[in-house]
């Protein structure tokens, strides 16, 4: 009776299960029992006819206090027995178990392989093969927890804890924190992936290009996300202008501000040049860069500063080469609405933020956008015409396509209207 357990997917799973299932029944029948036995006595003695009758006067028996007394002491001790003996192999991994690191803190949950490679929320393991799991928390206490599995521990900021298990069936399994950690607690989840070894191999020496990053040193991440982050369209390398100051030779540079105070390019203006741009623009430069709060971590920026540090020892263009590089100002009365709009989005550097051939970047791709009909964060849909780019280049955080984030800083008092319908019918080329 009872029987409402999730699936059993570990090799313990079957006597944990029975173990609880003959606790469970035991309990429910010596309750019906015990309760029934009451109640029929209450119906039998009770008081009839209005008349009270007499009971027998019994003073004891030995035999029946003998009974429930041996009775639930050998039960007690065969629950003991089975739960001591379940309980030292759920504790004792085989020494062939595969290990896995388990980080916790709020509010995520972090496995490291023994090649080096990590997940964050998602935990794929072989199926027919012991796992185990070395667990630490960063912050606070929390509690690893795998129904399917039937393991459950607490893990720590003070030392190490460890469960293992071997699954038995592949599939997809959930995992949860089951100590209440703080706000985000209910978040608080993960996937376990069972797969086949062969599947598992392939996973785990997987040499894809974000598993590669986390082999990668400081420096080599940099200069790859220096190009994934689109930081190359605005940032040259090599002391040539663009829209943003160049990355060469910049680290402990000296540069003068837009409000006419200076700074030193370290660490922490580095950051939140990423993070705020606007709060800090150098003098000569239009504050055009969008924010990437949230977009990147604390290890990627780490990783961009130093490939900044590594630049220092790069060749800059000779001042006539980067004169070169400056184009001179185009007769705008000469050029089309469609090449004066292909002309400001490299000058607001529009397309650092927004692909021409779909895809996406910080913000939604110009290919196709107009005329399409947008879902937006607040749940509503819009169509993407004149009125809607309009509001979208002068207030862009009021209307934020879904899945973007509002990143984009204002353009009010920097285009008059007839520059953003040159813009507008830029954008109309892209089909």
């Amino acid at each position: 009776m009872f029987r409402y357990l999730p699936e059993q997917a570990s090799t313990f799973a079957p006597d944990v299960d029975w173990i609880h299932n003959w606790i469970t029944d035991i309990s429910v029948f010596f309750t019906f029992a015990i309760f029934g036995a009451a109640i029929l006595f209450a119906i039998l003695w009770r008081r009839k006819g209005g008349k009270d009758h007499s009971t027998p006067q019994i003073l004891g028996d030995h035999r029946l206090e003998t009974i429930w007394t041996v009775v639930p002491t050998l039960i007690v001790i065969f629950i003991a027995v089975e739960g001591i003996v379940v309980h030292k192999e759920m504790r004792t991994p085989p020494e062939n178990a595969i290990p896995i690191s388990v980080t916790a803190q709020q509010f995520a949950w972090n496995f490291e392989y023994p090649n080096g490679k990590k997940t964050t929320n998602e935990l794929t393991v072989p199926v027919g093969e012991p796992v185990r799991f070395s667990m630490r928390s960063k912050d606070v206490i929390h509690s690893f927890f795998i129904p399917a599995m039937r393991v459950k521990n607490d893990v720590l900021p003070s030392m190490f804890s460890s469960v293992w298990f071997e699954p038995v069936k592949t599939g997809t399994y959930q995992g949860f924190c089951t100590e209440y950690c703080g706000a985000g607690h209910s978040t608080m989840l993960f996937k376990v992936n069972v797969v086949s070894r062969a599947e598992y191999d392939r996973w785990v020496d997987d040499n894809s290009k974000e598993f590669m990053m986390t082999r990668m040193s400081a420096e080599d991440k940099g200069r790859e996300l220096y190009v994934s982050k689109t930081c190359n369209t605005c940032h040259s390398i090599d002391g040539s202008p663009r829209v943003g100051p160049s990355f060469a030779k910049l680290w402990h540079k000296k540069e003068k501000l837009s409000d006419g105070t200076e700074v030193l390019i370290d660490e922490n203006y580095i950051e939140n040049s990423i993070v705020n741009p606007q709060v800090q623009v150098v003098d000569g430069f239009a504050p055009v860069m969008p924010a990437f709060e949230g977009q990147v971590t604390v290890d990627e920026i780490k990783a961009l500063i130093a490939y900044i540090k590594s630049l220092e020892k790069t060749e800059v263009a000779p001042a006539a080469t980067q004169a070169a590089a400056v184009v001179a100002p185009a007769d705008l009365s000469k050029l089309t609405p469609e090449e004066r709009g292909k002309l400001l989005t490299e000058q607001k550097a529009c397309i650092a933020c927004h692909s021409l051939d779909g895809s996406k970047l910080v913000g939604p791709s110009f290919k196709g956008a107009y005329g399409r009909k947008e879902k937006l964060a607040d749940g509503s849909t819009i169509t993407v015409d004149d009125a809607y780019i309009k509001n979208s280049i002068l207030d862009p955080v009021s209307q934020i396509v879904e899945g973007f984030a509002p990143a984009m800083p204002p353009f009010q008092g920097q285009l008059d209207d007839d520059q953003i319908g040159d813009i507008i019918s830029y954008m109309k080329t892209f089909k």
